[in-house]
């Protein structure tokens, strides 16, 4: 029989006070890791999603049209799959009777 393994779960609160910590210098980020029992794997991806939350928070009008119109690019793509998918399935079923 195996043993379920648990999980410890952080708040966003929690999770943010242990990255601010690391980030402040006075300590290690390993020293910060140990006291709250977290991995540096684990804080090093909370910081990086921090920064990345902050950039996207603090980025300007282009990069954000940038953005919606990536966003509009993916949706067009999307639609012509689907037509050609749907032209694909006609042309198969009219093989299929014509055979």
């Amino acid at each position: 029989m195996s043993e379920r393994r648990k999980y410890r779960s952080w708040t966003a609160k929690q999770k943010l006070e242990i990255v601010l910590a690391g980030l402040k210098g006075d300590r290690s980020v390993r020293d910060v890791c140990r006291e709250h029992g977290v991995s540096e794997t684990l804080y090093y991806g909370w910081r990086d999603k921090l920064f990345e939350a902050g950039r996207e928070a603090l980025a300007g009008k282009e990069e954000r049209q940038g953005e919606r119109e990536l966003k509009k690019r993916v949706r067009d793509l999307e639609r012509a799959l689907g037509r050609k998918t749907y032209e694909l399935e006609i042309a198969g079923e009219a093989l299929r009777r014509w055979e």
